[in-house]
């Protein structure tokens, strides 16, 4: 029997409600060795769930625990690339909440110091693996719909208040809707592509006084040779009766509240992407799975099946670096008001 991967979940914020089950799903593969957080009351309140785990209230002291395989970092986004770093350095495998960093320039320092130390860096792109997600790109590449040439995606949300205090400073989140949701859809193409685009033009625009970055957005993408991808996304889409932490109705992260569409336009046909639920070829249902699957279980799944067979996994660091790059290029596109080719 495999050894299981002795894991460390570093921070206890909003989203590591959705992780931290994925970890008890995955009990035969991951033992949950230690918890790490500046917040003590939310460190004890968690340890009492976990039998055996140890707290740390210092990153440094967990760094340097030999009990520890890896760690799942789920931080501020400008924390992202110092924590990385430190972790990989010690010799740990990481697995990072998306946007990979704030830059493609920690990007790539997180990439080479996890290649020279030969551990694994994955990024948190969850948002792939739902079903109808994997089957929507497989059919892409059997060119179901012949040569892939467009990708339109919209998102109209609501949202008043931020969900975590940090969402509201810039230099924290590194923008707003382009790190939170984007980062997501521009993972999506870039990967249904199977390349990075040539340029990317950008508008982008803050209206909310209840936070400092973009919460409007346009972005055009050229891959070259006739093939295009464009994003629209607004987090002001109605005026909507909001609960407790500013979202409207259902959680903003569900989705079900909102409209999320992708239309992957090809030479033959069309797909359509209806959230991350359901898939639909030129107008007929391929794939449907329920709203509640538990996408974060199978990501970490990958991250742990990735490390026991030495390979790369899906979302690896090297891959999202591109993504780092597009994101990049948007917001020095929205500065200058200019298309940057990249």
């Amino acid at each position: 029997m495999l050894q299981k991967l002795r894991l460390a979940v570093v921070g206890l914020g909003r989203v590591s409600k959705s992780h931290l089950p994925a970890v008890r799903e995955l009990a035969e593969q991951i033992e949950l060795v230690a918890l790490i957080s500046r917040d003590e009351g939310k460190l004890r309140s968690e340890a009492e769930k976990w039998e055996g785990v140890k707290t740390y209230t210092s990153y440094d002291d967990a760094v340097n625990d030999p009990d520890i395989d890896a760690f799942l970092l789920l931080l501020p986004h400008d924390i992202h690339a110092e924590y990385s770093i430190k972790a990989l350095r010690a010799g740990k495998h990481v697995l990072v909440e998306k946007p990979m960093a704030m830059n493609v320039q920690e990007a790539e320092e997180m990439l080479e110091t996890a290649e020279a130390n030969n551990v694994t860096l994955m990024i948190g792109q969850s948002r792939r693996f739902y079903k109808p997600v994997m089957e929507s790109i497989r059919q892409v590449r059997e060119k179901a719909i012949g040569d892939l040439i467009n990708i339109n995606a919209l998102l109209l949300a609501h949202m008043d208040k931020p969900a975590a205090e940090w969402w509201k400073d810039e230099s924290k989140i590194g923008g707003f809707i382009i790190p939170l949701w984007g980062s997501h859809i521009l993972d999506y193409m870039l990967w249904a592509y199977g390349r990075a685009p040539l340029s990317v033009y950008a508008q982008g625009h803050s209206n909310n006084p209840n936070w400092t970055g973009e919460d409007e957005v346009a972005i055009s993408m050229n891959f070259g040779e006739g093939r295009m991808a464009n994003v629209w996304m607004s987090f002001n889409a109605g005026c909507r009766p909001t609960d407790e932490v500013g979202l409207t109705g259902k959680r903003i992260w569900s989705t079900q509240n909102s409209i999320y569409d992708r239309y992957l336009i090809g030479s033959n046909g069309l797909l359509h992407l209806k959230d991350e639920y359901e898939l639909s070829l030129n107008g007929e249902k391929l794939e449907t799975c329920e709203t509640n699957f538990a996408n974060f279980t199978w990501q970490l799944e990958e991250f742990v099946g990735a490390i026991r067979e030495g390979r790369q996994p899906l979302a690896s660091g090297r891959e999202i670096i591109q993504v780092m790059k597009v994101i990049d290029g948007c917001f020095e596109s929205m500065r200058t008001g200019q298309v940057v080719q990249l």
